[in-house]
């Protein structure tokens, strides 16, 4: 038990134990969740609209719950159930819902999100298979000390790199750098990590692989470069980006036959 002393009432003290006020069980039990109910293979993305893209790719998927703006279906994939839901576009409530999916039995997860690259030689269209993250959000904070080595497992990499390379489509390996003020990327912090050899910046994939270390699950996270920050390129709306949103989520489709049948 740790002792807190009140702001308002300095003459009194407060216990308040060490443990949550709310879990990601509780959240599950409130949505009437029942064990087993989620696949133990997940496909993560951020937007809902992504994610529905995948559901068309499902046999039998059914919505299991949703919660605000979020939804997790399951379904098959050429005989292998999966869970297919939007889990956030930002660090928040990306913690939120993998939390959520780990407490409801999910055992590997690959985020499939996207990111500006920072190193020459990525370009819009290609794919960053990430390694590992540095964590510039505030919530992975709330988790674990500065000192945490935030990566992605090894058996989702291999996985995530023998689709790729199946599909014959152009990928990189290496870390990402996540952050919470879009507008606040300076030239010269954009640098700093282009020197440190940080492949691409996003908003999503520390919490989302800090999270799934906590909770000692696997997970990996597949993203698809919609900008060149080293060149000042934007490609949101470039045909090779849109292309690699459909090449991205057809990677994750073939990565999750590449994992362990559990």
């Amino acid at each position: 038990m740790t002792s807190i002393k009140l702001g308002r009432c300095p003459d009194k003290i407060a216990t308040m134990p060490k443990e949550p006020h709310f879990t990601p069980e509780s959240m599950l039990s409130l949505l009437g969740i029942r064990p087993g109910a989620l696949a133990p293979t997940a496909l993560i993305p951020g937007p809902k609209e992504r994610s529905q893209k995948l559901l068309a790719s499902l046999e039998g998927a059914k919505k299991v719950f949703s919660f605000l703006d979020y939804e997790m279906h399951v379904g098959s994939h050429q005989g292998k159930k999966v869970t297919v839901g939007n889990g956030g576009r930002y660090a928040p409530d990306t913690a939120i819902t993998t939390d959520i999916l780990c407490a409801g039995g999910v055992e590997s997860l690959i985020r499939l999100g996207s990111c500006g690259a920072l190193q020459e030689g990525i370009r819009v269209g290609d794919l960053i298979i990430v390694t590992g993250a540095a964590r510039g959000e505030g919530t992975s904070r709330y988790y674990v000390p500065e000192n945490f080595s935030t990566v992605s497992h090894p058996d989702l990499v291999r996985a995530l790199t023998e689709a790729a390379e199946s599909l014959k489509l152009r990928y990189h390996l290496g870390r990402v750098y996540t952050t919470d003020a879009l507008f606040q990327e300076t030239g010269e912090f954009m640098d700093e990590l282009t020197q440190q050899r940080i492949s691409g910046i996003d908003m999503v994939t520390s919490a989302f692989l800090t999270v799934a270390q906590v909770r000692n699950k696997k997970a990996g996270a597949l993203l698809a470069v919609s900008d060149e920050c080293w060149n000042g390129k934007k490609g949101f709306r470039d045909p090779l980006f849109l292309q690699c949103e459909e090449n991205m989520m057809e990677v994750g489709l073939r990565a999750i036959h590449l994992l362990d049948p559990k």
